[in-house]
């Protein structure tokens, strides 16, 4: 008799501690999901492809797109210290001209002469709120769309915005196509109020600028000037003693034919991998040390003959090239390249260097 009442009370405990697993189980099964704030990406309704007149001033809207998107909070508090949507944390890169103190944010487009004007509403964007204890995620400059609302130490609610964009041309244009860029990625923040605690959470959302095609009634490259190859002549290296001292300049055009009559003007815009952020020239493939390749303005055009072309300038403009008049649908555009001393005194050995240019329309 006590041998089965022995394996009867084994069985009840065995039972017990099955249920104690289930009840730890059921317990715990809700909070996994209980808090957070979600949203989805909103594209900005811009056209596929826009047109650039010839006749747009620097400072005109070329075409506009807005979007809305909803934040959606459950449950996120602290001690009654409201989940706020933040914006601000990897901003896509600002254009040039972006105001950090707004209305808006600009951003770069990644094309030479354009950029995008983002605005909000209800709230005003701008790359910089004024209070670092709402700008969000280590506090990065920013700007916060608005806060769930509190009702004892439940914060749960939507938040709404409405973002409108215009794309602004900043200098001459080139055809091409803006690349589809994330502009403004969000985040769920509750600050930290003084009481040493704070977390933030990326909402894996974004404002998106779609990706647009440029056209620009544009000229057409003549043969001898889509491939240019420029010889600079041998000089000793001793006439590159010191920072700064050139020799070799050799003359070379850029020659454009078929222009629309609506063009008047156009203007050339150089880039490429070859270019020395720091001296705005162009940096040496070869075995010569100390010497780099500098681009001057020729004649004809609106800039000083043998001015200098910093490379580094992110437009036509910038870069100090010179504009030139289009005569009966033709134009030659005319420059100089000529060896630089940079860093020291140049050493023997040869030079080679090349970059790429687009035609544009001031």
């Amino acid at each position: 008799m006590m041998h089965r009442f022995f394996n009867h009370a084994s069985r009840c405990i065995q039972l017990f501690g099955l249920l104690l697993l289930a009840i730890f189980a059921i317990g715990w099964a809700p909070r996994a999901a209980a808090t957070n704030c979600t949203a989805s990406s909103a594209t900005l309704s811009f056209p596929a492809t826009v047109s650039v007149p010839t006749t747009a001033a620097v400072g005109s809207t070329l075409a506009s797109g807005s979007a809305t998107m909803t934040f959606s909070c459950t449950a996120v508090s602290k001690n009654n210290t409201p989940a706020t949507i933040q914006a601000g944390q990897y901003l896509a890169t600002l254009d040039p001209t972006n105001n950090t103190n707004g209305p808006g944010i600009t951003f770069s487009t990644g094309v030479s002469g354009l950029a995008v004007l983002v605005n909000g509403s209800p709230v005003a964007t701008s790359s910089n709120s004024g209070n670092a204890s709402l700008d969000g995620p280590t506090s990065t400059a920013g700007y916060v769309p608005g806060s769930v609302s509190c009702t004892t130490n439940n914060c749960s609610g939507t938040v709404t915005a409405t973002y409108t964009a215009t794309l602004i041309k900043t200098g001459p244009i080139a055809p091409g196509t803006i690349p589809q860029i994330n502009l403004i990625p969000f985040w769920w923040y509750i600050p930290g109020n003084g009481n040493g605690y704070s977390t933030s959470m990326s909402l894996n959302a974004n404002l998106i600028l779609p990706s647009i095609a440029l056209t620009v009634p544009s000229c057409t490259l003549t043969a001898g000037s889509q491939n240019i190859a420029v010889t600079l002549p041998g000089v000793a290296a001793s006439s590159l003693a010191t920072t700064g001292q050139v020799n070799g300049r050799t003359g070379f055009s850029i020659a454009v034919t078929g222009c629309p009559t609506s063009v008047t003007q156009i203007t050339t815009y150089f880039y490429g991998g070859n270019i020395d952020t720091a001296t705005g020239n162009l940096t040496n493939n070869g075995s010569a040390t100390n010497v780099e390749v500098q681009l001057l303005n020729g004649s004809g055009g609106s800039a000083a003959a043998l001015s200098a072309i910093t490379l580094t300038g992110a437009q036509a403009t910038a870069q100090n090239s010179s504009v030139f008049n289009v005569s009966g649908g033709n134009a030659t555009l005319n420059y100089y390249a000529q060896y630089i001393a940079s860093g020291g005194a140049a050493t023997a050995g040869s030079v080679s260097t090349s970059v790429t240019f687009t035609i544009a329309y001031p």
